[in-house]
């Protein structure tokens, strides 16, 4: 019986003792983490900090990486105690290939730390602002900015890169804009993975390319959104909208310009495009731009295209003309240098007439003669042709195969009027030549058309 009553008293001594340890043991890390936080900071601001790097040649593919000769991130710390409460850290070393220096102010709580983060490239004016908080290596965010600022080919930063990205060609590029950039990444204990997000914006943007002496292309109030949504090693880049007020080359000037285009895992798909151009509209659908070796392919579908501007594009047509035309024009870039077009054609309006005036003839009755049409045929085209009504306009662009000439063709069908006679005309005219050749006819002729008019 005396064994049985002691048992209890035995039991409760050693909760007691229990009690007693676990107390003990609490008050040693209460004072271990005073004595800590006390001694942590004086750690951080006396003790040498070793130089950081991180290699990132894992993380960087695609032009980045052609562009940039390093792939690593370094940097060199220096703490001190900040005002009015934690740590000043003051960084220096690069990013990749270019030079930055960072002030970091740092404030560390219990289980949580947050601050704010001043970014500048070295000998640019380029700046980054950003703050932060970290719960713990699974749980934090940062979110950053670059404020609105100007760009131009005379920025040293963008300079530099562009250089890089377009070796020889960057010379002849003139541009002045307005950029700006947001992002964040975060990770959550739900997700403990990193994840990013990023938006830039480029407007008021006009950019001049001269692309041979005296012939250039030109944008003006450019302006697009741009970025990208990653998770983890997965990254999806956003849709783009870009617009222009104007795109002007060879002549030819592409008014409310725009373009739909999304990024397929090898390639760049331009769902739609489209511009009011000569009176008319352009439109564009599905074309796909490979970016290694800028190959792209698609065809541009015409509506109501003033045919008095097509036709003062020709440098056989000297004269004015009336009417609307329609058509296709299939084409495809090659390596990001040549243009190729396949088989196209304009038509006019079917059952609308159009009125056509050539005040000189001689270049479309020069060609002629080559091709043999006896002068006193040429002669009575030429009457005809000074007022013609037609109701049929066509052109037709046909590709050689192999060797063989591609054609251009030519029909008219109407009647013309010479004092009180009016009389029917159907014209077929065919202009044979290298491809290059009607290429620089069809696309580059307005030049030597617009300098005689200024003439």
């Amino acid at each position: 019986m005396k064994d049985e009553a002691e048992k209890p008293e035995k039991s409760a001594s050693r909760g007691k003792r229990r009690r007693r340890r676990l107390l003990a043991a609490a008050v040693i890390f209460a004072a271990a983490a005073a004595v800590l936080v006390v001694f942590v900071p004086c750690i951080l601001v006396h003790a040498p900090l070793p130089k950081l790097s991180f290699d990132l040649s894992n993380h960087i593919d695609g032009i980045l990486a052609e562009i940039t000769r390093s792939k690593t991130v370094t940097a060199e710390l220096e703490i001190s105690r900040g005002w009015p409460d934690g740590f000043r850290i003051d960084a220096k070393g690069r990013i990749l290939d270019w030079p930055y220096t960072a002030v970091a102010n740092v404030r560390f709580g219990f289980i949580r730390a947050d601050g704010d983060l001043a970014l500048s490239i070295d000998g640019t004016t380029w700046r980054l602002f950003a703050d932060f908080s970290a719960q713990s290596a699974d749980e934090w965010r940062i979110n950053a900015n670059i404020a609105e600022r100007p760009v131009s080919q005379d920025d040293a930063l963008v300079a530099d890169i562009l250089s890089r990205v377009m070796p020889g060609a960057f010379s002849n590029l003139v541009f002045n804009g307005t950029f700006s950039l947001d992002a964040e990444a975060w990770s959550t204990e739900k997700r403990p993975v990193p994840a990013w997000s990023a938006r830039a914006s480029l407007k008021d943007t006009d950019a001049r390319f001269e692309t041979a002496p005296g012939e250039f292309v030109e944008a003006r109030n450019l302006r697009a959104r741009f970025g990208a949504d990653a998770i983890a090693d997965h990254c999806d880049i956003a849709p783009m909208f870009p617009r222009a007020d104007s795109i002007s080359a060879a002549g030819f000037v592409l008014s409310n310009a725009y373009a739909h285009v999304r990024a397929t895992e090898r390639s760049w798909l331009v769902t739609e495009a489209g511009a009011d151009c000569c009176g008319g509209e352009l439109r564009l659908y599905s074309m796909f731009l490979d970016p290694e070796n800028l190959n792209a392919g698609a065809t541009v579908f015409a509506d109501g295209i003033d045919a008095g501007e097509i036709l003062r594009k020709l440098s056989f047509f000297k004269g004015q003309a009336s009417g609307r035309l329609h058509g296709k024009l299939p084409f495809f870039f090659k390596d990001g240098r040549s243009l190729h077009i396949k088989n196209t054609y304009l038509f006019s309006t079917p059952g609308e007439t159009g009125k056509m005036r050539i005040d000189d003839p001689t270049p479309l009755l020069d060609n002629l003669a080559t091709g043999g049409l006896p002068e006193e045929m040429r002669d009575n085209l030429a009457k005809a042709l000074s007022d013609l009504d037609y109701k049929v306009l066509k052109f037709e662009l046909s590709r050689g195969d192999g060797r063989e000439a591609s054609t251009l063709a030519v029909k008219l069908e109407g009647s013309a009027t010479c004092g009180k006679t009016t009389v029917p005309v159907n014209l077929d005219l065919a202009f044979h030549g290298d491809f290059d050749e009607l290429l620089n006819l069809g696309l580059k002729f307005g030049r030597q058309t617009d300098k005689e008019t200024v003439k």
